[in-house]
């Protein structure tokens, strides 16, 4: 009975040994290699991540196309728009030119009409008249659009206004008064058209 019971321990011993050698066969890296087989199915394949990041490229490279189309729209539209206004803008502008002119054509008949009287008159008288209401229809033209004279001689020069051509010792005038208007000034409203041509008194 003691022979059994050595031969079962010594039995015993050979098992434990062979399970401790087949456990010392098992690679070191198995281990690590499971893991990694683990978190490749859980990140997915690899493929995968790639065709999302093209899907996201194509997309923005479609948005990048819609936002410089419309853009381009929008820059032609303000070329149109600007165009359009200066067209208005000069058709406008030629329109009142048209205007003026319309209506300074029966000036020019009279002008016309005058000469043609004094020549078969062969009388001064005549041409006076003629000249005389081809001028008051002129300054009345004029007046219908704004025009009107700038005020000089007795004035005080104003240079915003006036435009001294000489300068005249005078006694009975107070300095820096305009004593004679040698060409006269127009306005439009505010805007001065052309300077008064003006001669002014200074002390002898």
């Amino acid at each position: 009975m003691f022979r059994m019971s050595r031969k079962r321990r010594s039995e015993e011993e050979a098992s434990e040994a062979q399970e401790s050698k087949g456990a010392e066969d098992i690679p070191e890296d198995s281990e690590g290699d499971a893991q990694a087989a683990q978190s490749e199915e859980q990140a997915g394949p690899p493929g995968d991540e790639a065709a999302c990041i093209e899907s996201r490229i194509a997309e923005l490279e479609r948005e990048l196309e819609a936002e410089r189309s419309q853009a381009l729209r929008v820059l032609a539209d303000f070329q149109n728009f600007r165009r359009r206004t200066e067209e208005q803008r000069l058709e406008t502008a030629s329109r009142a030119v048209d205007g003026f002119i319309s209506e300074l054509l029966p000036v020019l008949d009279n002008f016309e009409r005058a000469l043609g009287a004094a020549s078969d008159s062969q009388s001064h008288e005549a041409l006076v008249a003629g000249v005389e209401l081809i001028l008051r229809q002129l300054r009345e033209l004029l007046q219908r659009h704004g025009v009107e004279p700038i005020e000089a001689v007795g004035r005080e020069f104003d240079p915003t206004v006036h435009e001294a051509v000489m300068r005249v010792p005078v006694e009975d005038a107070a300095e820096n008064t305009v004593i004679e208007e040698v060409q006269r000034g127009y306005r439009r409203g505010s805007r001065v058209l052309r300077p008064a041509m003006v001669k002014v008194a200074v002390r002898p």
